[in-house]
């Protein structure tokens, strides 16, 4: 009778091990699941958006010697136009912990960003991630950042997203860097095509 208890023990043990043994598997496969899935958006997040900054135009906002261009950024958003076939009017931001996108068609009479933040947004990267821009511009003196880039002249140099993972602040960001090549500055008067304007500045 008592080997009876002690063989009936040991299987209840050696059954409790295995149910644990199963749960843990399930558990890290499902870990590892979620894993390549974040991966996979922000592949395909960061791919979007190295396309719409790569498709940067240098747009002047007036014909006035030292004009802005049509350009914006902060830490939390950026306007761009693009010079694509279709000129659009790009705006991407952080809102509510999201990375979302919008666009509209340019005019030739545009000067800002309004109509773009107002269009229905689209979200570029979702997760539990913290998104932050920075910009900047090759001196004699080396490449200087700021956090902030409008109301000027040219474009920056280069343009950075970096993108932290709020589960582990020790984590580095990670961070795409796009360096924009782009044609002189274009004026767009109203009622005309947009040509290359070499003197431009």
């Amino acid at each position: 009778m008592l080997e009876a208890l002690v063989v009936l023990l040991l299987s209840a043990l050696i059954f409790q091990a295995l149910l644990l043994s199963a749960y843990l598997v399930t558990r890290s496969s499902a870990a590892t699941t979620r894993e390549v899935q974040n991966v996979e958006r922000l592949a395909t997040g960061l791919t979007a958006l190295r396309r719409d900054l790569s498709e940067i135009a240098a747009i002047k906002t007036s014909e006035r010697p030292g004009a802005p261009l049509l350009f914006y950024g902060s830490e939390q958003a950026i306007g761009l136009a693009t010079g694509s076939a279709s000129d659009q009017l790009v705006w991407i931001s952080v809102r509510s912990g999201d990375l979302v996108r919008s666009s509209t068609a340019r005019l030739p009479s545009t000067t800002g960003f309004e109509q773009a933040r107002a269009a229905n947004p689209t979200a570029v990267l979702q997760g539990k991630w913290d998104y932050r821009f920075s910009f900047a511009e090759n001196t004699e003196k080396g490449v200087i950042w700021t956090s902030s880039w409008f109301d000027r002249p040219r474009l920056p140099d280069i343009i950075r997203l970096q993108i932290a993972t709020r589960s582990n602040a020790r984590q580095a960001p990670l961070t795409l860097v796009v360096s924009p090549h782009v044609d002189p500055p274009r004026l767009c008067p109203e009622g005309e095509t947009c040509e290359g304007e070499p003197d431009a500045t």
